[in-house]
């Protein structure tokens, strides 16, 4: 428990870090966040930005995922952070209101990389516990602000925990780390008080994970090395409710995350799945549609909802567009919505028929759950949905069945048959607790370049 004046939250959360207890549920969960941010980062287009990112961060020999090239593990955990994003299918927790698969695992994974090929040994269990680690450090800190702050505000408190892990840095570095990773994050705009700043159109940046990462990754050895960082940056009431973070809890918080079946943002996931469900039960066809009212929360209002989006991006945060493609392509359209899914005429034709409002009622149930009632109305008919909260919510989660579905569906436009079968028996092993054959899809073919 934290104290009671609430002083040096860091040291508390070190603390605990280092006393983290792998329980079994909690093993299982981070072994599926394993399965679920792999099946993210496979379902993304080869990442344009490689040599960027390699001038940036220099060269190493941590495997870019899935293209045969490697960077610095900075530089591979920057691109890996950005492909498990990119396409909206990335693991969530709905009080942290972001999404910690993405920061976490690229950062394990490429530190992991580069210690194999150093040749140092690192038993699959303190990779789990890492891991798990990262969730809960992060995801602790996250869900007790009381203000709003995209993923990239706390990725590096999370990266820095699940690296400081695998270090074993004591209580007094750990602590340090996680004070500059919160410090030296990207501290964007949203998160100013009133007037607050606009929500911007939909960009590669989008919650600035790969960045937040970057920072967890320089902490660790910055601290290793003697830098201090402010141990009581979130002690302060206003900001975060500091007795929560340290709070006894009933389980890991791995365990509470939720897993996303569709290329888009959580919002759209419960719209979009009442609009296919009405439309197969009452047997609709999208050319008959007139009014499609969205009864939902104030979230579902800040993000664009454009029903005309001009990139991938601006789609993934449009609800009204989102629901056109499902009511004209299916909901499996979601699974690998891409650049060839932009600018369909009949699905922003829907979209402009679209309207979002706010109730009071699933209001008051955000952001703990995020529920929606659709009315879709014909000439002819009028169709109400039950209430819907989304698909793979934490209390519902998904079975092995499924993940291996949604890497399948996801993968279809990016992966040979035979990567995808190579990955599908990784994952498959992975399931009974074994990183090996994951490990060598991952690192296939990666001799690191040579300096120039």
């Amino acid at each position: 428990m934290c104290t009671q004046k609430s002083r040096d939250v860091f040291i508390e959360l070190a603390r605990l870090a280092i006393n983290f207890e792998l329980t079994a549920q909690a093993r299982k969960a981070t072994i599926e966040a394993i399965a679920d941010t792999i099946t993210a980062a496979a379902a993304t287009e080869r990442s344009a930005f490689i040599k960027p990112l390699r001038d940036i961060y220099g060269l190493g020999h941590s495997a870019i995922w899935f293209t045969g090239e490697t960077a610095s593990v900075s530089g591979a955990a920057f691109a890996n952070a950005l492909s498990a994003a990119a396409r909206d299918l990335d693991d969530g927790h709905r009080k942290a209101r972001g999404h910690p698969g993405a920061a976490v695992l690229p950062s394990v994974f490429a530190e992991l990389d580069h210690c194999l090929f150093e040749r140092k040994h690192i038993e699959n269990e303190s990779i789990f516990k890492a891991i798990a680690v990262g969730y809960e450090i992060g995801l602790r800190v996250a869900s007790a602000k009381r203000f709003y702050a995209r993923t990239g505000f706390w990725a590096g408190l999370a990266v820095a925990a699940a690296l400081g892990s695998l270090r074993g840095l004591s209580v007094e570095k750990l602590a340090h780390a996680l004070a500059i990773a919160a410090e030296t994050g990207p501290h964007m705009a949203t998160t100013t008080a009133p007037p607050a700043w606009p929500q911007p159109r939909g960009t590669d940046v989008k919650e600035g994970i790969p960045w937040g990462v970057t920072a967890g990754l320089a902490a660790v050895p910055l601290a290793q090395a003697g830098m201090t960082g402010a141990l009581d940056l979130v002690d302060h009431g206003a900001f975060f409710d500091t007795k929560a973070i340290c709070a006894p809890r009933v389980q890991a918080m791995i365990c509470e995350t939720y897993t996303k079946f569709h290329a888009a943002c959580r919002h759209v996931h419960a719209p979009v799945e009442a609009v296919a469900a009405l439309i197969e039960k009452h047997s609709l066809d999208w050319r008959d549609l007139r009014e499609i009212l969205v009864e939902a929360y104030s979230g579902a209002l800040r993000i664009p909802n454009t029903p005309t989006p001009l990139t991938v991006v601006e789609a993934q945060y449009s609800i009204p567009y989102c629901i056109g493609l499902v009511a004209v392509k299916g909901l499996d359209a979601l699974a690998r919505m891409g650049p060839s899914d932009l600018g369909n005429k009949h699905a922003e034709a829907i979209a402009k028929r679209v309207r979002v409002i706010e109730t009071a009622t699933f209001e008051k149930s955000f952001p703990a759950k995020t529920l929606v009632r659709v009315t879709l109305k014909t000439e002819n008919k009028c169709a109400i949905s039950p209430v819907t909260a989304p698909s793979g919510e934490a209390d519902h989660r998904p079975g092995w069945a499924l993940r291996r579905q949604k890497l399948v569906s996801a993968t279809t436009h990016c992966l040979s048959d035979r990567s995808r079968e190579r990955l599908l028996r990784a994952m498959d092993q992975l399931k009974s607790g074994k990183l090996s054959m994951l490990c060598a899809e991952l690192f296939r073919h990666h001799a690191p370049p040579q300096e120039p």
